[in-house]
């Protein structure tokens, strides 16, 4: 079976505190060498190995690094904002440049020279908030409308080396959504031409590139160099598919169906390269995790169950693009059951895989739905009032149950490692 090699909950984490000492003991009984007992440790990073007050002190040192990036970023751009009209064009353009190379600058002195990894990794992640105000004020002064699509790619552009120069974390969610930003400022372009189904294909590609996301996390959980970029693409990739697959459930999306009509204009040539791309490396990169963990282990695990799951979900992408069933009412009862069961795969996956973040990810998507359905078919039948009271009823005693079993699978999970 799957196991959590996360090594979290209390037991794990007592684990870990007590190794060295453990290490220690069993090298002076005799029972390993002092190089036996070097590459035990060796293959557990600091972090791990340090007492639990420690990791607590780590994690409130990088909330507040990245809160006060985050803070100076945006005084930093209302700085600009504000005096923008008042600045030549050149000394604007040195002031982006210093204000990005300072900062920058000092995220390496404190990174790579003094070793305040946390405090380092936040103002480089400053330094990315810079820059992308910086992309956009520079398109202010050569007359480029700040919505403009290309001006959010260059954002990405030169964030997205970083995601992989600069193991942090909030830089690698930064990168992602600025990736499904560009895709979204691009998308209108795209869909100019096209005055039915707009909305179909739009959810569709953005299901697409969250399972191409959750593949990418997946594929680098197994290559042991690649797998401290593995979470965040999972999550992200993760919350961005099911959010896609949530927005297909609603019936009203498919009224373009009505009398036999589907799509009228025909999307770019950009729009389909895409969709194609990322639906082809999204199966291998399935196949190629597939291998991968086969390689370590013999029997089909959860692994090649998650894979035929993205396929499933894959192929239900192209085919609402592509059939006219003629109706509006079928495919809404499709992604319906295609969300439900998704939803169970990613509780019973967090489960094995004893991942927290993906229990905790499935209950909110599922409180979402129900809260989601209960509008869109009760809104037009009952009297208002009886609607929201009815709602938070609802919602309280589901949040009861909801979180008393979550709080049951979450110790489970710690107690059997996320074996069964």
């Amino acid at each position: 079976m799957a196991q959590n090699n996360s090594n979290t909950g209390p037991e794990g984490e007592g684990f870990l505190e007590r190794l060295p000492r453990e290490i220690s003991r069993w090298e002076s009984e005799g029972l390993i060498t002092a190089e036996q007992g070097q590459s035990i440790l060796g293959s557990y990073s600091p972090t791990d190995l340090a007492p639990a007050a420690v990791r607590v002190q780590g994690r409130l040192v990088t909330g507040l690094s990245i809160i006060g990036a985050v803070l100076v970023g945006l005084g930093i751009i209302l700085f600009f904002a504000a005096n923008w009209d008042a600045i030549g064009r050149w000394p604007k353009l040195g002031i982006i440049l210093a204000a990005i190379l300072a900062a920058h600058g000092l995220g390496y002195y404190l990174r790579y020279h003094k070793d305040y990894v946390r405090l380092g990794s936040a103002m480089v992640l400053l330094a990315c908030l810079v820059y992308g105000a910086g992309v956009h004020l520079v398109g202010q002064v050569y007359n480029v409308d700040v919505n403009a699509p290309r001006l959010m790619l260059f954002w990405f552009l030169g964030v997205f080396p970083l995601v992989y120069i600069v193991r942090s974390q909030p830089i690698q969610f930064l990168g992602l959504v600025l990736f499904f930003l560009a895709v979204g400022f691009r998308l209108p372009d795209w869909l100019d031409v096209v005055s039915r189904g707009e909305g179909v294909l739009g959810a569709s590609l953005f299901l697409i590139l969250g399972l191409l996301v959750l593949s990418l996390g997946r594929l680098k959980e197994e290559i042991s160099s690649l797998k401290a970029y593995s979470e965040v693409f999972q999550l992200v990739g993760l919350i961005t598919a099911l959010g896609a697959l949530f927005v297909l459930t609603f019936k009203g999306l498919f009224d373009s169906f009505e009398d036999g009509l589907y799509i009228q204009g025909e999307t770019e040539l950009g729009f389909r390269a895409l969709i194609a791309a990322a639906g082809a490396t999204t199966l291998g990169l399935v196949l190629a995790t597939a291998w991968l963990h086969r390689e370590r282990e013999s029997e089909f695990t959860v692994t090649g169950i998650e894979g035929i799951g993205i396929a499933i979900l894959l192929a239900a992408a192209y085919v609402v693009v592509g059939v006219n069933t003629g109706g509006e009412v079928l495919y809404a009862i499709i992604f319906n059951a295609l969300l439900g069961l998704s939803l169970l795969g990613v509780l019973v996956s967090g489960y094995l895989r004893g991942k927290e973040a993906f229990v905790n990810i499935g209950l909110a998507f599922i409180g979402i739905n129900v809260i989601a359905r209960y509008f869109e078919y009760s809104w037009g039948l009952l009297d208002r009032s009886f609607v929201f009271v009815a709602a938070g009823v609802i919602l309280l005693l589901g949040g009861y149950l909801v979180e008393k079993g979550r709080q049951k699978m979450l110790e489970r999970i710690r107690q059997t490692g996320g074996q069964l």
